[in-house]
């Protein structure tokens, strides 16, 4: 592909004033980001179609580039092959990688799990559009089914490497996902939770704390356990963030080999 074309992926979206597409407008931004880069054209084209009918149906609400740049380059860089996500909406990150994990060979890669109905049709729509559909499951279900975990399991032919959590962002509910996804973590393996900042306690509808307060709870819980929250104290859009540009935030907990003692 040529350079030209390659530019022309990012510009697509920085000339758009929607707000979903805040990144592409940042100063110094006029590149294309790796996680469209690797996608072939069928692959971009399809993207583009994506973003276009979730805009006109006003089912916005994915990740941003920032999070999703850390989600393809742990994945693609570990060579994980076992995902576990929590909150599909409308098939954004469950494209992508889908797209990822087909590049490196994988089948039956990534479980996905939503309450919505509907949503999950939508996803399953697009994902047989891209011909994903024997590398991502979508399971309608809550993320802490009793069921879940051996599901998953089962699809995946083992313990999730990495589970996502990006679902209802309200405190108890992100409680509960910690609580039942750690145990069934491999060795070794992440958890990433989207919308940690204190910015993003606004997006729980229970008022209670959002994910932010789950995850500050669950680490003081478990502190034998390494954990990180990255830009929680970001209380809005206007912060000065001269590195680290996600004010929604992201938190990591790593599962060691060996449980940690804990006093």
């Amino acid at each position: 592909m040529s350079d030209s074309k390659n530019k022309q992926r990012s510009l697509a979206f920085s000339a758009s004033g929607e707000p979903r597409f805040w990144w592409h407008r940042l100063l110094g931004s006029d590149y294309l980001p790796p996680i469209y880069a690797l996608l072939s054209e069928n692959e971009w084209q399809l993207m583009r179609d994506w973003f276009a009918e979730t805009s006109r149906e006003n089912l916005v609400g994915e990740c941003a580039v920032l999070l999703m740049s850390f989600l393809q380059g742990f994945v693609m860089g570990n060579i994980v092959r076992r995902i576990v996500q929590l909150g599909t909406h409308s098939g954004y990150s469950a494209l992508l990688l889908g797209f990822y994990l087909r590049e490196m060979g994988a089948r039956h890669a990534l479980f996905t799990l939503e309450i919505g109905e509907s949503l999950c049709e939508y996803t399953r729509n697009w994902l047989g559009r891209a011909g994903l559909m024997e590398v991502v499951h979508v399971e309608h279900r809550s993320s802490v089914d009793p069921s879940s975990g051996t599901l998953a399991c089962e699809y995946l032919g083992g313990a999730p490497e990495l589970v996502f959590i990006d679902s209802s962002h309200e405190y108890g509910a992100t409680r509960e996902e910690l609580d039942y996804w750690y145990p069934e973590l491999a060795p070794s393996g992440l958890i990433v939770l989207h919308d940690t900042s204190e910015f993003a306690v606004s997006f729980d509808v229970t008022r209670k704390g959002g994910v932010k307060r789950a995850l500050d709870e669950w680490r003081a819980q478990n502190p034998g356990v390494e954990s990180f929250s990255f830009n929680r104290d970001v209380r809005s859009t206007n912060t000065p963030l001269s590195v680290g540009k996600d004010f929604c935030g992201f938190g990591l907990i790593y599962k060691p080999l060996i449980k940690p003692l804990v006093n």
